[in-house]
């Protein structure tokens, strides 16, 4: 297939209406910037917290508003929580009411409550899945309830959210983690579901640096900066989010990777191992047959550009801390 210019791309999803979620800054802002040029018009969706989840502005969704009708699109503002359940639903209504359709949806609002497991309180939980993965799918529910009442069409598409710390969890991403890990669930699960009603359901795991990045110095530290070229500015992953929703997409149900010039497409998690035995297992036969199995199975992160890390305990210190216990 020969490269496509912006103006073959923009008759590609001329008509389309998207909803994009936490666009106040980051990742959300810049894929605004890219498909104001490919879609009819935009919901724009932020709440305007802080990247920690507090504090509250009416400046970020309409500062991205003003910015797209300077350049020639449409849009509109919209700050209701996508934790909330009737505040995701208004996002729907915002684009049927204001543009009479909706096409796609960007789920990308979150926050960034980084704490170990010892720290960790009852409000990051309620943050984090709140935001993450209750806004995911509550937007989502709202979309395809809409969907559901019109007729099917080819070409609508969601594009979730994840991220490496769902895909490859590591010390001190767990609530996180298990956010992100849901979502990706969530796309899996939706894309076999809404296929009937033309939609084709996909996730992004962006490795760029954003203001949550920087909120988690472990993390930003993955991603260090360049001269030359850096690989890590957000506006990298807007093509990638452009692609999806448009109808050149011929896939459903799958997670990909992308870091600066890097994409990688993420399968389900695979068995590592498989044993069986004739009828029934003894506690002796597991831990015979089990002694020989790996003390921990290191995954490999999407970091392509990352340097080396050595933050996941070893076997020997698994060991050690088995013989603390003994």
């Amino acid at each position: 297939m020969a490269p496509l210019d912006s103006a073959d791309f923009a008759n590609i999803h001329r008509g389309k209406v998207a909803v994009i979620t936490g666009v106040g800054a980051g990742l959300g802002r810049e894929y605004a910037s890219k498909l104001v040029h490919l879609c009819t018009a935009i919901v724009v969706n932020d709440v305007g917290h802080r990247v920690d989840g507090t504090g509250a502005s009416d400046s970020p969704a309409q500062q991205v508003v003003d910015e797209i009708i300077a350049r020639g699109g449409k849009a509109v503002a919209n700050k209701s929580s996508v934790a909330d359940w009737h505040g995701a639903q208004s996002i729907t209504d915002t684009a049927v009411s204001t543009f009479g359709q909706l096409d796609t949806v960007v789920n990308n609002a979150g926050i960034d409550r980084p704490s170990s497991l010892v720290d960790l309180a009852e409000a990051d939980v309620d943050l984090e899945l709140g935001v993450r993965l209750k806004g995911t799918l509550a937007v989502s529910h709202s979309a395809a309830a809409h969907w559901t009442e019109v007729d099917p069409s080819r070409n609508r598409a969601i594009i979730n959210t994840t991220s490496s710390a769902g895909l490859h969890p590591m010390a001190g991403s767990g609530i996180d983690g298990a956010a992100k890990a849901g979502i990706a669930a969530l796309t899996l699960s939706h894309a076999q579901e809404l296929a009937r009603l033309g939609v084709h359901v996909n996730a992004v795991a962006p490795c760029a640096r954003t203001r949550m990045v920087l909120n988690s110095p472990a993390v930003a530290a993955l991603m260090p900066t360049s001269d030359n070229f850096d690989r890590h500015t957000p506006d990298h992953d807007a093509p990638l989010v452009a692609y999806l929703a448009s109808h050149l997409c011929h896939f459903t149900g799958r997670v990909s990777a992308i870091e600066g010039p890097d994409v990688a497409k993420n399968g389900p998690a695979a068995v590592v191992g498989e044993w069986k035995t004739k009828t029934h297992w003894t506690l002796s036969e597991l831990a015979q047959t089990l002694s020989g199995a790996p003390h921990q199975i290191l995954s490999r992160r999407f970091f392509p550009g990352a340097p080396a890390q050595h933050n996941v305990p070893s076997g020997r210190t698994l060991r050690s801390l088995g013989e603390v216990g003994e």
